[in-house]
């Protein structure tokens, strides 16, 4: 005789075992998420404004009732306007399109548009309700550089150190992916169970724990002091490709064991090589995975700062030469922004940057997935 299935609600100790453990997994969940979006929200707010600001036309010019241009004298000074002066004849001033424009994130009187005229007049009346800020769409932040604005001075953008984290992240990945992947090769198809790769496995651990200050003073010890080289972008790279291989390795490992040995086995039995088999079934069977573990990988050298700082030199113009021994990079932007006292416009600069390496590792993920997702098999 079967016992009939007690389908009612837990009760008693039971009830408060299971209550205790679905509070401890949205504990989890909580401590996980909130302070991810607590910084993302923190970086868009506080760096969104330089990369899409651009200020108002301020080219002041006088006119009358009938918004025809008078000579600037019978206005008063730019003092006046600046202030919201009213005068009893009519006059005022306009900000009329055309003008030069203030630098990205500078603050202009607060502006207001008469819509009583056409649109395509664009005329910008001074308010007297204070000071404000002018915001429209602008690339200014991403095509400029730095150049030799101070932490006080509110032009200049970012162009030196987007270029310099492209390039030494794209550096980095053309020696780190290979051999990575070689060796992730060795240890899964050829070495499986030998000392030979039971010392190449220690020897991943290892590094994978190095941090980034050590890789960068073996690299300066060793090509610098050593051989005589200078300090340039190629030896930065070395340095990050000595963080990023083992990530890469050891990710495409574990994505090379995930493949059935069934494949293998049966591409054996058709009488393929081996190498073949690797080339044409066991990696693209794990490129997702592979693919993942090298974004990440390049996403971790991108925001590096140690190897930077001692390596190569920050520069705030925009220079191609890998070789040469200064370049701009945004780790060492915001590394080098981050005691400008809060206010400046050194600091919101700083905010930028940071959500400009934000918005470049996004891109890489979903480029990945893209990827990924053309080319699964």
């Amino acid at each position: 005789m079967t016992t009939p299935l007690n389908l009612r609600r837990p009760s008693g100790a039971r009830a408060f075992k299971n209550s205790l453990a679905t509070f401890g997994v949205w504990a989890a969940v909580a401590i996980a998420t909130l302070p991810l979006l607590w910084i993302l929200a923190s970086v868009t707010i506080k760096g969104a404004p330089l990369l899409f600001t651009v200020g108002a036309d301020h080219t002041i010019v006088c006119v009358d009732e009938s918004d025809l241009r008078v000579p600037t004298s019978q206005c008063g000074t730019e003092e006046d306007a600046k202030g919201g002066t009213t005068r009893a004849d009519g006059l005022r001033w306009a900000f009329p399109s055309g003008g030069k424009h203030v630098a990205v994130g500078e603050k202009v009187n607060l502006y207001r548009v008469d819509t009583a005229y056409p649109a395509a007049d664009h005329i910008v009346y001074v308010d007297s309700d204070g000071a404000g800020e002018a915001r429209f769409f602008s690339l200014q932040w991403w095509t400029s550089s730095l150049g030799n604005a101070t932490s006080k001075d509110s032009q200049g953008g970012a162009l030196q150190a987007i270029y310099g984290t492209l390039l030494l992240g794209l550096l980095t990945a053309a020696i780190a992916v290979p051999g990575g992947m070689l060796g992730a090769i060795f240890l899964v198809e050829y070495g499986r169970g030998t000392r030979a790769a039971r010392v190449v496995s220690f020897m991943v651990d290892i590094l994978t724990g190095v941090p980034s200050i050590v890789a960068a003073l073996f690299v300066y010890a060793m090509f610098i002091t050593t051989f005589g080289m200078k300090r340039s972008a190629i030896a930065t790279v070395v340095a990050l490709a000595l963080l990023m291989l083992p990530m890469v390795l050891r990710s495409t490992e574990e994505m090379l064991k995930l493949v059935p040995d069934s494949l293998r086995e049966a591409a054996y039995a058709l009488g393929v090589p081996k190498w073949k088999t690797i080339l044409r079934i066991v990696v693209p069977t794990s490129f997702n995975g592979i693919l993942t573990g090298v974004v990440l990988g390049i996403a971790r050298v991108m925001g590096e700062t140690a190897p930077l700082l001692i390596l190569i030199g920050y520069a705030k113009y925009l220079y191609l030469d890998p070789f040469g021994d200064s370049m701009g990079a945004l780790p060492t932007m915001i590394s080098d922004g981050i005691s400008v006292p809060d206010g400046d416009a050194g600091s919101d600069r700083v905010w930028a940057a940071a959500l400009t390496l934000i918005l470049i590792v996004m891109v890489l993920n979903l480029l990945a997935r893209r990827i990924a997702a053309k080319t699964k098999l």
